[in-house]
């Protein structure tokens, strides 16, 4: 059995298939254009951000570079750290007025800023000066080899330019935290002859001044780093892995890895030094920006999907509650019942449609009636033709019958005969076209025992009938013919005793009739079933019944069969 969707469940699929497309292709540009934008205003703010940073940190750069030309800016001092480089010697008096003088520029310096924390002049195995912060918790190593340092052989070669060292721990001293640190040459200016190395040692907390008021709208990590790629700054504390990764190659919008998620990295360099910003965004927060749009996108088509199809749903309850009345109409004519009438009203235009459904019901059930009546009226007159022809063919074989009992002299028996003969066409002229089968069963016994009459010995009968079948109704003289067939074609040419057997019982959907002798028979291919009596029993039979059967067998010096399966309708049964 084929099941067919409801026509509202088709109208839903097409509702939802011409709208999804559209959607799916309306979200997704307006994803990647907001996708686009708004990496662009990122690169935007934090090109913004970075300028600010890097010029801040530039200008502190460049004011500590400032602090390493004190040197410069007091010519007593200088003379007195270039005689000190020299080995000049001063007396007692005037070598505590300059140190004085020395140590009191220089601890301005240290004092005034909290970053700086130490400031060191030597030359080779010599440190000239130094001051740090919390001087009586720190020890000065007085045979430290200042000149096999890296940072002092790269200020030797800068030749008196200013040079900036990474994250490094100043071994000189101890205890000591990680610094960065600033070394500049101090030369004879006359001669450009080195004289010693002036180093400043810096604390990051200054970056923390510097970074804390730069925020973004995600999850970020700010780090700086030098040339080498060290870690100098970062604004949250870092895992080892992490910082491991982290001293890699960060590439501009890449991506990398950390314990605590996945981040997009933008990278800055600090103009005029060798130092990296780098800013890492939270990927995961990222993408849930863009997904927003998707997400907002989705209820929003959603929404609009359960409004337009609730008004759908209102619009074509109409429309299908129209269609369904109509089909309940078109299986009512289908089972020959018109009194369903198309009534609801759905304003629009399946309303004209049903009343021409009415109409056309209307002219069928009229046009069906007529031509019942005029099939009824046209089986009947061919019935009546039929019959017709039963009763000079059954007169004619009847009289010849006489004759036969005439030409004996049995006179007695012709006269009763005749009385018979008279009873018999009275049921044969007055009696309707359809009968009871007992009626029928009579008129065959009375009909044997008139040709019995004839045959006298050579004749036996016999009636069997099932109890109950005595009430169908058969066409009269259905099965008079058959019988008389038998006496005439198979009895009556045979010089011995034959016998005729007429039994009636219960079938499948039916009942059975049979009409057997044991007369001379005859060969299959030379049975008499186009004489007129068959003819007319056959043509009767599927007049009156058209499911029924008609079947005759014979055999030479054996007799012959006649079958009639009569069809019973399912109320007769």
């Amino acid at each position: 059995m084929i099941t067919r969707k409801s026509f509202s469940f088709q109208l839903m699929k097409n509702f939802l298939i011409s709208t999804l497309g559209p959607f799916l292709l309306i979200t997704t540009v307006i994803a990647r254009i907001f996708t686009a934008e708004y990496s662009r205003d990122i690169r935007l703010l934090l090109n913004s951000t970075i300028s600010s940073m890097t010029s801040n940190i530039t200008t502190y750069l460049n004011e500590a570079q400032q602090v390493t030309m004190q040197p410069y800016y007091n010519d007593t001092l200088y003379d007195y750290l270039m005689g000190l480089s020299k080995g000049s010697s001063y007396d007692i008096f005037n070598k505590i007025q300059l140190d004085n003088s020395l140590n009191s520029n220089m601890s301005f310096v240290r004092y005034t800023r909290e970053d700086v924390n130490g400031i060191f002049i030597c030359n080779d195995h010599q440190c000239l000066y130094y001051t740090v912060m919390g001087t009586d918790r720190k020890t000065l190593d007085s045979s430290y080899d200042y000149s096999a340092q890296s940072w002092y052989q790269e200020a030797l070669r800068a030749d008196g330019r200013c040079i900036l060292i990474g994250p490094h721990t100043p071994d000189y001293i101890s205890p000591y935290n990680q610094v960065i640190s600033l070394v500049r040459m101090i030369v004879d200016i006359p001669t450009r002859e080195p004289l010693y190395v002036i180093k400043i040692d810096i604390n990051t907390s200054i970056f923390n001044r510097i970074f804390k008021d730069f925020a973004f709208h995600v999850d970020s990590k700010i780090i700086l780093r030098d040339e080498n790629r060290q870690i100098i700054y970062s604004n949250c504390p870092l895992e080892a892995s992490d910082t491991q990764k982290l001293s890699g190659d960060l590439k501009d919008k890449g991506r990398i890895s950390l314990e605590d998620g996945i981040f997009q990295t933008y990278t800055y360099p600090v103009d005029g030094y060798p130092w990296t910003i780098s800013i890492l965004l939270s990927d995961t927060q990222l993408k849930r920006k863009t997904s927003l749009i998707y997400v907002t996108a989705v209820l929003l088509y959603i929404l609009g999907a359960v409004m337009a199809a609730v008004s759908y749903m209102m619009c074509s309850k109409k429309m299908v509650t129209a269609i369904s009345h109509m089909k309940r109409i078109l299986s009512s004519i289908e089972n020959e019942d018109f009194s369903q009438n198309y009534e609801y009203r759905s304003d629009t235009e399946l309303d004209d449609l049903g009343d021409s459904l009415n109409h056309m019901a209307a002219q069928l059930e009229k046009r069906i009636q007529t031509e019942y009546v005029m099939a009824i009226r046209q089986k009947d007159i061919e019935f009546r033709a039929l019959q017709s022809q039963i009763h000079p063919h059954f007169l004619f074989n009847t009289l010849n019958n006489f004759i036969a009992l005439n030409q004996i002299g049995d006179r007695d028996t012709l006269e009763n005969a005749l009385y018979e003969l008279s009873g018999m066409l009275r049921y044969v002229l007055k009696a309707p076209a359809l009968i009871p089968l007992s009626q029928e069963l009579s008129f065959i016994e009375n009909y044997c025992a008139l040709q019995k009459l004839r045959f006298s010995e050579r004749l036996t009968y016999e009636v069997i009938t099932d109890a109950g079948l005595g009430d169908v109704m058969i066409p009269k003289l259905l099965i008079q013919p058959v019988v008389e067939n038998s006496i005439l074609h198979g009895i009556e040419p045979c010089s011995r005793e034959c016998f005729i057997r007429i039994s009636v019982n219960q079938a499948e959907e039916g009942i059975r009739i049979l009409v057997e002798d044991n007369g001379c028979g005859c060969e299959t291919d030379r049975i008499p079933e186009t004489g007129i009596g068959l003819a007319n029993v056959r043509a009767r039979l599927m007049t009156c019944r058209p499911k029924s059967r008609f079947h005759m067998e014979s055999e030479p010096g054996r007799g012959t069969r006649t079958e009639i399966y009569l069809y019973l309708e399912e109320e007769e049964r």
